[in-house]
């Protein structure tokens, strides 16, 4: 299975402190959906976005969406995290939250009824263990 990470960034001091964090992020996200396999899925495309001091995605806390496309088999979860979670994170522990973030996002996702009957329960899972 394909999985791509991408972020946004609401302003340079979470660009600083979060960039390197989700570069390690992407690579064990791959690493960990490489075996997985999902029946009429074939792509997961996950965006964070944490808010900062130019931008604010969400307003409060973590919030993640979802969007299913049937054409190209793919799912995109965003997850939003507020500007009061992120600027409450030390520096060196940013690595970490990062991956609690995406995790928490993938449990509390929910597939569209156009998903039909992917089964999106493993990959939470999946996820937990690759930030564990």
């Amino acid at each position: 299975m394909e999985v791509t990470l991408s972020g946004r960034l609401g302003g340079p001091e979470v660009g600083m402190k979060y960039q390197p964090g989700i570069v390690q992020a992407r690579a064990r996200l791959k690493s960990a959906f490489a075996e997985l396999s999902i029946d009429g899925l074939e792509t997961i495309d996950v965006e964070l976005w944490i808010s900062g001091s130019l931008t604010e995605y969400c307003p409060e806390g973590i919030s993640s969406s979802v969007r299913f496309y049937a054409k190209k088999k793919s799912v995109l979860l965003a997850v939003c995290v507020g500007k009061d979670e992120a600027t409450s994170v030390d520096d060196d522990c940013a690595a970490s939250a990062i991956g609690g973030w995406l995790t928490r996002g993938f449990e509390s996702a929910k597939l569209p009824r156009s998903a039909g009957r992917i089964d999106f329960s493993g990959v939470a899972g999946a996820v937990n263990l690759c930030f564990a």
